[in-house]
C-alpha cells in the first residue's frame, strides 16, 4: 500500500479548494490596484495615517509608510493576509497528519499492513508536504499571472515573477515552519481534540507575540517565537532575508520533526 499516493489523493480536492478561495481573494485584490495607482490614495493614507500613535503603526509594520502605487508594496501588503491563511492551513495539515487515524478509526487497518512507524510518519509528512506545497504553487501561480495582467506598462515582467518568487518562497518557509510544530502536536492532542481550533489558536497566540515584539526594542527576542514574522512578504521585499531567522527556523523544522518521530514510535494507540 503507497501510503503517500493514498493520502494525496485523499486530500487533493480539499488543497485545490484552500488554495482556489486564496487565489481569488488575491485576484480581487489586484484588480483593485490600478485604481490604487491613479487616485492620489497614497496622499491620502499617509495623511490618515499619520493620525495613528507611533506604537500603533510600529505593532503593524506600517511605521515605514506601504506605497500602495508600487505594485510589489501593495502586493506584499495585501498578500500578507493570505499568507497567514497559508500558514494556519499548514499547522493544521500538519496536526492532522498523523491524528486522522486514530480520530477517524482507522489506525487499526494501517496497522495491519506491513509496515512500520517509521514508515507511516514518514509517509504521511511527505504526504501533508506535497499538498502544503500543491496549495502555495496554486496561489503563487494565480498571483503571478494577476499581477502581470495589472502591471504598471513600465514594470519589467520577468523583474515582477522574481520578486513574487522570492515572496513565496517566504511564505513558504514560514508555512512549513508551523506544519513542523504541527506534526509535533499530532503526537500530543487526543483524538477527540479539535486540531483546527488548536492549530487557530496556537497561530495567533505566535502572531501576538510577533506584534509585542515590534513594540519595544527590549521585547524583539519575542519575535523568535513567532514563525510568521520570519519572513513576512513586506520585510522580504523592502529588506530581503534575515540569516537569524532562517537558521532558528531551520531548528525549529529539525527538532520538530525529530521529535514528532520519537514521540510517535513511543506512543500507545487507542486502537
Amino acid at each position: 500500500m503507497n501510503i503517500v499516493n493514498f493520502e494525496v489523493k485523499r486530500h487533493f480536492k480539499s488543497s485545490v479548494t484552500w488554495a482556489l478561495i486564496c487565489s481569488a481573494v488575491i485576484i480581487l485584490f489586484m484588480a483593485l490596484f490600478p485604481s490604487m495607482e491613479n487616485s492620489g490614495i497614497q496622499q491620502l493614507v499617509a495623511e490618515k495615517m499619520g493620525a495613528f500613535p507611533e506604537g500603533f503603526m510600529e505593532a503593524f509594520g506600517l511605521d515605514d509608510m506601504v506605497d500602495f502605487t508600487d505594485i510589489m508594496q501593495y502586493l506584499a501588503y495585501t498578500i500578507q493576509y493570505i499568507s497567514m491563511a497559508i500558514a494556519i492551513y499548514g499547522l493544521i495539515l500538519g496536526s492532522n497528519s498523523l491524528l486522522s487515524e486514530e480520530a477517524e478509526g482507522t489506525i487499526e487497518f494501517l496497522y495491519a499492513q506491513p509496515v512500520e512507524r517509521n514508515k507511516i510518519v514518514g509517509s504521511k509528512i511527505l504526504s501533508s508536504a506535497l499538498l502544503l506545497f500543491q496549495s502555495i504553487f496554486i496561489i503563487g501561480l494565480f498571483t503571478m499571472v494577476i499581477s502581470a495582467i495589472f502591471k504598471p506598462d513600465d514594470y519589467n515582467v520577468f523583474r515582477l515573477f522574481m520578486d513574487i518568487k522570492e515572496v513565496f518562497i517566504g511564505i513558504a518557509f514560514s508555512s512549513y515552519i508551523y506544519f513542523s510544530i504541527g506534526l509535533l502536536l499530532s503526537t500530543i492532542l487526543k483524538p477527540s481534540q479539535n486540531t483546527t481550533a488548536v492549530s487557530i489558536g496556537i497561530f495567533f497566540i505566535t502572531y501576538v507575540l510577533g506584534v509585542l515584539s515590534r513594540l519595544k526594542d527590549n521585547l524583539e527576542w519575542l519575535k523568535f517565537l513567532s514563525p510568521f514574522d520570519y519572513a513576512l512578504p513586506m520585510d522580504i521585499v523592502r529588506y530581503g532575508w534575515e540569516n537569524k531567522y532562517i537558521v532558528a527556523g531551520t531548528i525549529i523544522m529539525l527538532f520538530t520533526i525529530l521529535f514528532t518521530f520519537i514521540i510517535y514510535n513511543r506512543k500507545d494507540m487507542k486502537i
